[in-house]
């Protein structure tokens, strides 16, 4: 007697989307953070993010 759980098609179903939503979180922040970063270097010529004077 096998008394393994299969996965119904439901929870697959909640599965495959919360990892496509929790995916496409991901990559949108990540996208929003380079673009930040690009438009501070257009701006500034640079990033520091703790803008030592000591670093040429």
């Amino acid at each position: 007697m096998n008394n393994e759980k299969k996965w119904s098609d439901q929870e697959i179903a909640a599965i495959g989307s919360s990892v496509v939503i929790v995916g496409s979180l991901v990559l949108y922040w990540v996208l929003q953070f380079e673009s930040t970063i690009e438009l501070l270097e257009l701006a500034y010529g640079s990033v520091n993010l703790f803008n030592n004077p000591l670093v040429f």
